[in-house]
């Protein structure tokens, strides 16, 4: 259900490199610049579900209530202090400990191989439960 937002972020995420956890990287925040819509350095829930529903899947744009569902789920990981707020070391914060997640051998970079096997795994079909 998540699968086309994850890929999304993933893209952005393995393509900055990891920064030093006090500086916000400039890719990551001209991203969250964009979101930003009242640019006061945070991003509430709206902007989030804003940036959301504007998001294309494939040729086709997203439907309403998956946004929903997808923006909810990013805002809530993303609001570590649950402040109703996300700030860009938070979002950072994210960011980061997804690309721990894909940065198999840990030496600090998403390497193409790595980068191609994280995004085979969010793309790649969900598992059919078996029947009982």
């Amino acid at each position: 259900m998540f699968r086309p937002l994850l890929a999304a972020l993933l893209v952005l995420m393995l393509a900055t490199p990891m920064v030093a956890a006090q500086a916000i990287d400039p890719k990551l925040k001209a991203e969250f610049d964009r979101s930003d819509a009242n640019h006061d350095g945070v991003l509430t829930r709206a902007e989030i579900d804003a940036r959301v529903a504007r998001m294309d899947v494939g040729k086709n744009k997203m439907p309403p209530g998956k946004a929903k569902a997808i923006s909810t789920a990013w805002f809530n990981t993303a609001d570590a202090n649950h402040d109703g707020k996300v700030t860009p070391a938070e979002m950072q914060g994210l960011f980061r400990a997804l690309a721990s997640r894909y940065d198999t051998n840990h030496d600090g970079v998403v390497s193409l191989e790595e980068r191609t096997a994280a995004r085979a795994a969010i793309i790649a079909p969900a598992p059919v439960p078996k029947a009982r």
